[in-house]
């Protein structure tokens, strides 16, 4: 406890207490720390019952458990999930409407295939998730064929985290010319001569993270199949190779200054080129000048707007 000392008129001194509010301050933080306590304690148990509710479970004050007999609270749990289901599957073939295109082929959806589509759609509840399923009902409807039953059951397993890194690794996708799988490119060097290897100069390199595509993202989409589980590296390019990159609606003209030049990237594998068309991907003009600063140090580049037609052959 805190003292004040106030002198007087005798040679001893007079010893009082602080003011009341000084004593009641420890009170007060305690009455704080219950408050905090009931509000996280009132968050978790709303968290609990709307979770107990879509499990078909429900909750009574006194015993914790309704009083209906197991056999007829199973039948409600399976009821509540199959009307779930419906809904979800209702919601996703509703939506595919909504992404229609403009050319559409003879050749019907496939049954076999539209039945495994249904059977996996059933569960999917994510609003996100929902929408990349219409879109891939949409495009098989137009042309079937496009997406393998591999790619669905795969995507079955997609978490919504999983989904977004690999929206974002899209962003940064490239095309070259002379490959149609999507790339993603962040480093280039030349096979070392006495020289680099004394100096350890001749290599550079962009950190992704910067451009919102974290390693552990990186490593997930290859726990996923969606990219090739290493990193790749070019064939050797000689002084005045040529290749062309096509990202963003940009095309990259580069043309190497030395010999032995090599470009590494992460390459999407087939399952991941097949979701590529999907995505809403949103322009990073930051990576874009990164890029074209990083080729420059051994490339000459001549940036150019790509045409539609580019754009239609990189997809």
């Amino acid at each position: 406890m805190s003292k004040l000392t106030i002198p007087n008129t005798s040679s001893q001194p007079v010893v009082v207490s602080a003011p009341a509010q000084t004593i009641n301050k420890p009170a007060n933080k305690k009455a704080t720390g219950a408050t905090s306590s009931a509000k996280r304690s009132q968050r978790f148990f709303a968290k609990y019952r709307r979770l107990a509710a879509y499990a078909g479970v429900q909750l009574s004050q006194q015993t914790g458990l309704d009083q209906l007999p197991l056999s007829q609270r199973l039948q409600r749990r399976l009821r509540m999930q199959q009307e779930r289901q419906q809904l979800n599957l209702e919601r996703i073939i509703a939506l595919s409407a909504d992404y229609a295109p403009e050319q559409v082929i003879e050749t019907d959806v496939d049954p076999d295939w539209f039945h495994h589509y249904c059977e996996l759609a059933l569960n999917i509840a994510n609003q996100s998730m929902q929408q990349l399923w219409a879109k891939i009902l949409a495009c098989e409807i137009a042309a079937p064929g496009q997406f393998s039953l591999k790619t669905l059951y795969m995507l079955k397993q997609m978490s919504h985290k999983e989904a977004l890194a690999l929206q974002q690794a899209a962003s940064l996708c490239c095309r070259n010319s002379s490959e149609g799988s999507g790339r993603i490119y962040f480093g280039v060097f030349r096979r070392p001569s006495l020289f680099q290897l004394l100096t350890g100069r001749g290599k550079a390199l962009l950190n992704l993270s910067q451009y919102k595509l974290s390693y552990p993202a990186i490593l997930s989409l290859m726990d996923t199949g969606l990219l090739h589980h290493a990193e790749i590296e070019s064939g050797e390019l000689a002084k005045g190779d040529s290749i062309q990159l096509c990202i963003q609606q940009q095309r990259l003209h580069c043309t190497a200054r030395h010999n032995g030049l090599v470009l590494q990237y992460y390459k999407f594998s087939p399952l991941g080129d097949e979701l590529l068309p999907l995505l809403n991907l949103q322009p990073q003009p930051h990576y874009l000048e990164a890029l074209q600063q990083l080729l420059s140090s051994h490339f000459e580049v001549n940036r150019i707007r790509a045409t539609e037609d580019d754009t239609n052959s990189s997809d």
